[in-house]
């Protein structure tokens, strides 16, 4: 089963993710700040993907890109954050990230780029 991980800090959103992704067939765990990310990354081998929010508490979300995609190399990172001014077209130039999705756009398109990156195998 794939298994997807989510670093938001806005709890409904955290849950509404959980239970959207859990009903399309993923394994979901979630977490709602940068140290959490952290600490739940490294008692693992590294989920399939990330779900980041760039602005968590503690340690942001643009500080560990680097670390998530140097150190769990092969986990997808999917960005979903409110701040549209960090723009796809930098994420995506400057760090190899599977999407950049903007909150205001909604949750649909993130939910169906991770189905499109992670198809059923039945």
């Amino acid at each position: 089963m794939i298994k997807i991980l989510i670093a938001e800090d806005n709890k409904d959103l955290n849950m509404i993710m959980v239970k959207r992704l859990q009903a399309s067939g993923f394994a979901v765990d979630s977490v709602d700040t940068g140290y959490a990310l952290l600490g739940h990354l490294k008692a693992s081998d590294g989920p399939d993907a990330v779900i980041l929010d760039l602005m968590l508490p503690g340690r942001s979300g643009i500080e560990l890109l680097d670390t998530i995609i140097d150190k769990w190399e092969k986990t997808k990172v999917f960005i979903f954050s409110a701040y549209s001014q960090y723009g796809e077209r930098h994420m995506m130039k400057n760090y190899s990230i599977a999407g950049y999705f903007c909150k205001s756009d909604g949750l649909d398109k993130l939910i169906e780029a991770v189905k499109d990156e992670f198809p059923p195998t039945d």
